[in-house]
């Protein structure tokens, strides 16, 4: 009885996470439903349009993507279209309109990068914040404009109030931006940084690879040091020994419906030390004043995303929910496992050929404890 009385809370707040996650659901798909079919009457309004499916690739040497999103994964999902856009066009300068705030921090040494155009996300005056950004994106003319998904209206509109000689879009039913080039949707499920470049390559005739695409943000050595010296100095506040080899990072927060459970983790952890006793556990925060999962393990929180990546980077596997600094530690060289609860894994999961995307919804803590052990025997063998 006391067992059952026990629990009493966790499933109560469960309930009131998935009640509130449903709830976030159902709005989320009405403003999705209230923007396509507000695309699809612009598009009734404006005149029909022609579009070409190919721009030649000679004189280009402006570019511009729209992707107006607060979201940092989102923002590194653009890693890869900026990756082959500076592949086909070496010395073209590239400028990105985004509404996540550390844009500009974190993309700072893509190729070819000149220029992130801040869009407001939150916070004060931001119908003033809106307007800045809007002057500056007509500031310059571009050769190319690029909206890399297929209902982003703020994108779209974006797209539409730039200067730019040519605009490529996905062609839709609710398509109503002025594009001169578009393609059609690719079918079925594709991974939200893989469908840009889908994009780009068939306009431009380009080699469309998905297999090989991975996100990137070019940390530096000296970034790279810096992380492992934070996690070293981490085991050593802990009183273990700073060796990095068995740090495995873990993120387990996450918003809405995302959100795993402490219990959960608490039994992850117990068996997967049980499995590898040797493993150093270090959580990442998401603030400084939240309480982490287990007072035992060393935790560090890092305001800024590139310092928070290169001491992801610093570790020997990274474990997260389905949220920022899963992308963050899938554009670094090491192995990383997203736990997906509600989104889907096609769409979301980490790119890199020895990530693991797991369902967790079906599993118990303790098996997927076991195949992340797993997974880093798998990688562990593949370094030797």
């Amino acid at each position: 009885m006391a067992t059952t009385t026990s629990r009493l809370p966790d499933r109560l707040g469960n309930a009131r996470r998935d009640t509130q996650f449903l709830l976030r659901t159902a709005a989320k798909s009405m403003r999705r439903n209230s923007r396509l079919m507000m695309g699809r009457v612009l598009r009734r309004l404006g005149s029909r349009r022609a579009y070409a499916t190919s721009v030649p690739i000679d004189g280009i040497s402006n570019v511009l993507v729209c992707r107006i999103n607060g979201r940092m994964g989102n923002t590194v999902f653009l890693t890869p279209l900026l990756q082959q856009i500076h592949e086909l066009f070496p010395t073209a300068s590239i400028d990105v309109a985004v509404a996540y705030p550390h844009a500009a921090e974190l993309l700072a040494a893509q190729p070819g990068m000149r220029q992130v155009i801040s869009f407001p996300h939150k916070g004060p005056h931001l119908v003033r914040r809106y307007f800045r950004a809007i002057r500056e994106l007509r500031s310059r003319s571009y050769d190319i404009a690029i909206d890399p998904t297929p209902e982003s209206t703020s994108s779209r509109i974006a797209l539409t109030l730039c200067r730019a000689r040519h605009r490529i879009g996905f062609v839709t039913n609710s398509q109503w931006a002025p594009l001169t080039h578009g393609v059609p949707q690719p079918h079925g499920f594709t991974h939200n940084a893989i469908e840009p470049v889908f994009l780009f390559s068939k306009v431009f005739g380009s080699t469309y690879a998905p297999q090989g695409l991975r996100m990137a943000l070019h940390l530096t050595q000296a970034e790279l040091d810096a992380g492992r010296r934070e996690i070293a100095e981490a085991l050593e506040r802990r009183g273990m020994a700073a060796d990095t080899s068995h740090a495995f990072g873990f993120f387990a927060h996450a918003t809405a419906g995302k959100t795993i459970e402490r219990q959960w983790w608490k039994a992850f952890w117990d068996t997967f030390m049980r499995l590898e006793p040797a493993a150093a556990p270090i959580e990442f925060l998401p603030a400084p004043t939240v309480s982490p999962i287990d007072s035992g393990f060393p935790a560090l929180h890092f305001p800024s995303p590139r310092n928070l990546s290169a001491a992801i980077a610093g570790t020997r596997m990274f474990i997260s929910a389905d949220t920022g600094p899963m992308h963050l530690a899938s554009a670094t060289s090491t192995p990383t496992i997203g736990l997906f609860r509600v989104t889907e894994p096609a769409l979301y999961r980490p790119l890199k050929p020895d990530d693991v995307a797991i369902d967790i919804r079906h599993s118990s803590p303790q098996l997927v404890a076991e195949r992340c052990q797993h997974a880093w025997r798998q990688a562990l063998n593949r370094l030797h």
